[in-house]
């Protein structure tokens, strides 16, 4: 019996915290871990995860307290966001009250002399972000080797949140670089709610020997989902009235979370809301919506988090992605998305936020305000059905991060021989398939630029290598926007991104709230607000969303199909009978792709996704620039379109012909060159791509921005039509 394999310690505290039994994944884990394997444990949110990792870990570092030789760090815990570090500070915190096992939060609201203190005589557990791992190798270097010698877990929170992105190239690095510190082998777990690919996930975990990471994922067949979709059209940029009231009165009685994609919608669909609940509750109506997302002040996040969890009365929070990952909110009744969401790893973290009590169905209600995302919305929910999920894509040119962590490894190292410098990173699992001498030629490009410098045969950093690490942006390998403070009086509301647009006397919706600005101070990156009786969205600034290839076709079946979804409201069945009619009126049709010949246009509807769009695109370009034409190429998320002159008949012809004969004779390299500008557009792919060589980040930005193998297989694999 599980219950019967943890220590007595762990088994009062479960008694005393009256649970009745195990979840699923506590039941799969509790034995793997407390024989000391590596694992990756799968499950929905609120299924149990971080106590199916802590429970069997508390028993054994209780039972090691009891032997001499027990002192020392013994678990390095990693998570994606500071907001999670500080929820599951107070979970791991309840089982280990009793227990003689120190626990360390580590980020900017800790203070330093407890951080001193920990540092002077370290022990217990540790919760840390990426980031201020990057500042304590840099920064504690005499203490680095001792801290964590004696480490025999390691957890990392969320990992889907690593996979693909450019920290998880960073956690990745940062595990290899502490290996040499660790006297032994430590225990990899990894906690996960969406992961498409989990052998990705076991290499990231165990680089050397993956399949020594065991896979859990207990089925739970327990929740119960309830969906519906809907559908209001947009009249103008603003949301309609008959939107917010449908929502408002599906809410008004509930606990719900209500996801926008973007912090811009959040504002807007806040105030409307509690406006709404004014004019249709009457003068004792209580403000029951409240905005969440990252420009809003942590504080005011905090506060809203807190309601969440202990308020037994209707409430809403109104969010972006930010409370899309595993912070407690307490359970709910219901999940609304506004708009379809962009993944399906996405769609599936949203809907796990309701249904959290055992035995209670998830909720999860739709809209949509376009007819791209009605369809969206359906495709992404028909391969949630069919239990996919975008596998991650980790990046392989990774020469900005190289840049990076070669910096940080010679501060890290106070010096590493120049001979054995390339080793050093090559040997990195990271930087493995990084071409060797195109490393070498990195390396040797930071000594001549004084990124490096070169002393008795030993590399340091050099003049400029140690600004760039002094500063505090080093640490992060993220790209942030430049951001004002938005001040009313002493409390701080939030920011919004510098622009030249915000200016004295512009309204503006933050924090779920109407202002004006009075004063704005660029140097002191201060901007001065009074409340105000309108206001407009703030200009946010965002990357544009990737859409996976299987998504992309996934929603032109969608078009040219015939199936019902019972999901959908008689409203939103009729608008995707009118999609469907419209789209079967352009040519489109299961197995072909349409490329429409206008006079003056010419649109190839590819749904290829966007990296392979992308490459797509700017093989048209140097297609059209050897031809000498001068016509404009333009992109749509599903689309492409020529236009600027007249299209004589049978270019879509020919326009098929040439990127068939390319692609399979792999000469697209050409045309490649020929299709994008040659010089950088002053917006580097990466926050540290900026500082290399161009060729380097030409290398940078083809891996991201484009997929030539999936786009020379895909252009094969389709059949072409062409309609005038």
């Amino acid at each position: 019996m599980t219950f019967e394999l943890l220590s007595p310690s762990i088994q009062k505290k479960i008694w005393d915290m009256e649970w009745r039994q195990f979840t699923p994944i506590q039941e799969a884990a509790i034995p793997v871990i407390l024989k000391k394997r590596h694992c990756l444990l799968m499950a929905g949110t609120a299924s149990g995860k971080t106590e199916a990792a802590f429970l069997p870990i508390l028993s054994a570092l209780e039972a090691q307290g009891k032997s001499e030789g027990s002192g020392g760090l013994k678990v390095l815990y990693l998570s994606p966001l500071r907001a999670l570090i500080n929820d599951q500070f107070a979970r791991v915190e309840r089982l280990s009250d009793t227990l003689n096992i120190p626990l360390l939060k580590w980020h900017s609201d800790v203070s330093r002399s407890k951080k001193i203190g920990w540092l002077n005589s370290p022990s217990g557990i540790l919760q840390i972000t990426p980031e201020s791992l990057e500042s304590l190798l840099i920064n504690q270097t005499e203490k680095v080797p001792e801290l964590f010698s004696a480490v025999e877990y390691i957890i990392l929170d969320e990992l889907h949140a690593f996979l693909e992105s450019d920290r998880g190239l960073q956690v990745r690095s940062l595990l290899h670089r502490l290996r040499r510190y660790m006297r032994q082998q430590p225990v990899m777990i990894g906690l996960s709610a969406t992961i498409g690919s989990p052998e990705i996930a076991q290499s990231f975990l165990h680089a050397e020997q993956p399949d020594e990471v065991e896979v859990l994922n207990p089925a739970d067949g327990k929740r119960q989902i309830f969906l519906q979709a809907d559908f209001f059209a947009k009249a103008s940029a603003a949301l309609p009235q008959a939107l917010i009231e449908d929502i408002y009165g599906l809410t008004k009685d509930k606990k719900t979370i209500l996801f926008c994609n973007s912090r811009g919608q959040v504002e807007e669909l806040t105030h409307r809301l509690n406006e709404t609940g004014q004019k249709l509750g009457g003068p004792l109506y209580a403000k029951r919506y409240y905005p969440h997302h990252s420009s809003i002040d942590r504080a005011e996040r905090e506060w809203i988090e807190e309601q969440m969890r202990i308020t037994k009365l209707p409430l809403t929070v109104v969010s972006t992605n930010t409370l899309e990952l595993g912070i407690d909110i307490g359970s709910l009744d219901l999940v609304v998305q506004l708009d379809a969401t962009f993944s399906v790893a996405s769609l599936k973290q949203r809907l796990g936020r309701s249904g959290r009590r055992e035995g209670t169905p998830s909720y999860l209600m739709m809209y949509a305000t376009e007819e791209e995302d009605l369809v969206q919305a359906v495709a992404v929910t028909e391969l949630l059905f069919d239990r996919w999920i975008e596998p991650p894509e980790p990046r392989r040119a990774a020469y900005d991060l190289l840049f990076h962590q070669t910096l940080s490894l010679v501060a890290e190292r106070q010096g590493i021989f120049q001979d054995d410098l390339l080793d050093e990173v090559l040997n990195n699992p990271t930087f493995a398939e990084l071409a060797e001498d195109r490393a070498g030629e990195l390396i040797t490009w930071m000594l001549q630029e004084d990124w490096l410098a070169l002393v008795e045969g030993v590399c340091i950093p050099g003049l400029k290598g140690e600004k760039l690490l002094r500063s505090r942006e080093f640490y992060s390998v993220f790209q942030s926007p430049a951001l004002y403070k938005v001040m009313h009086g002493t409390r701080l509301v939030g920011t919004i991104e510098a622009s030249p647009l915000v200016l004295a006397g512009e309204t503006i919706l933050l924090a779920g709230a109407m202002w004006e600005i009075t004063l704005v101070e660029a140097g002191r990156g201060l901007v001065t607000v009074v409340p105000a009786l309108q206001g407009k969205r703030p200009i946010w600034l965002s990357s544009g969303r990737q859409i996976h290839p299987q998504i992309a076709e996934k929603i032109y079946q969608v078009y040219t199909g015939a199936e019902d979804y019972e999901y959908l409201s008689p409203r939103a069945w009729h608008r995707l009978q009118e999609v469907r009619m419209l789209a079967k009126g352009q040519g489109f049709e299961r197995g072909v792709r349409v490329l429409q010949e206008g006079a003056r246009s010419l649109t190839l509807f590819d749904f290829a996704g966007t990296r392979r769009q992308s490459a797509l695109a700017t093989l048209v370009r140097g297609w059209l620039r050897e031809q000498e034409l001068s016509w404009q190429v333009k992109q749509t998320p599903f689309s492409i379109q020529i236009e600027g002159g007249e299209i004589p008949k049978g270019t879509a012809k020919k326009l098929v012909t040439f990127l068939l004969d390319v692609l399979v004779r792999k000469a697209e390299a050409k045309y490649m060159m020929m299709g994008r500008a040659a010089e950088p557009d002053g917006n580097p792919i990466t926050k540290f791509g900026s500082y290399l060589p161009l060729h380097f980040q030409r290398l940078i930005e083809a891996e991201i921005k484009r997929d030539i193998e999936g786009l020379r297989l895909w252009v094969q694999e389709q059949k072409w039509k062409a309609v005038r």
